[in-house]
């Protein structure tokens, strides 16, 4: 008999299988002109062999510092559910000059980032490692400091403040972000690895809802 947690992860496949609409489908000659950009919620995508179904659709828009002015520079995330594995990924896209895509590898905990001296850190570190532009260790890999830029997320007709750092390994095949986010009166963190992904191996089954 399958546990409890398989039974879930089965049954929500199920639904969103089920959820598939005949007219939301992409017709064999729009599939070469639509990507991962077309898709809103509810849509079905293919990557690697897998199949990914959109559970949700928010957006990060950057601002200034103070969160105040707005910069109207939009990161688009998709929570999507794997059919195959019943795992939960993240795929973001944005436009700067071309079409820029990553999805998500592994989530962390601030346990798991050294410095370049091999010592623990802290969100207390955070912002002298971006001040002077330092490293990160993570299981001895290094990631160099990329960028740091505050945002507004959108979620639901929410707007959260979140503070982004971004780094990036020597081949530039890993991101780390570490998301602080100022809500509820209280800082938390969101820590993951990411990848970047070709769009032209992305190919939209379903558009969903636009």
């Amino acid at each position: 008999m399958l546990d409890i947690a398989t039974q879930k992860s089965f049954q929500e496949r199920l639904s969103a299988i089920r959820s598939l609409k005949k007219d939301h489908l992409v017709s064999g000659q729009k599939k070469s002109l639509l990507g991962i950009k077309d898709a809103g919620k509810t849509a079905f995508f293919e990557y690697l062999g897998n199949t990914y179904f959109v559970k949700d659709l928010n957006q990060y828009e950057e601002t200034s510092d103070d969160f105040k002015n707005k910069k109207g520079y939009f990161i688009h995330e998709l929570t999507c559910l794997c059919l195959e594995t019943g795992q939960s990924v993240n795929f973001e896209w944005e436009f700067d000059d071309e079409l820029e895509v990553s999805m998500t590898l592994e989530r962390l905990l601030f346990r798991n980032l050294k410095d370049d001296q091999g010592e623990p850190i802290d969100e207390d570190d955070l912002d002298q490692i971006a001040d002077d532009k330092d490293v990160i260790l993570i299981n001895g890999e290094k990631f160099w400091y990329e960028d740091d830029w505050a945002s507004l997320y959108y979620r639901g007709g929410k707007e959260e403040k979140v503070y982004m750092y971004e780094f990036e390994n020597e081949s530039h095949t890993k991101f780390l972000t570490i998301e602080e986010w100022s809500g509820s009166g209280r800082e938390a963190y969101q820590i993951y690895t990411s990848s970047p992904v070709d769009p032209n191996s992305i190919s939209l089954i379903s558009k969903g809802e636009l």
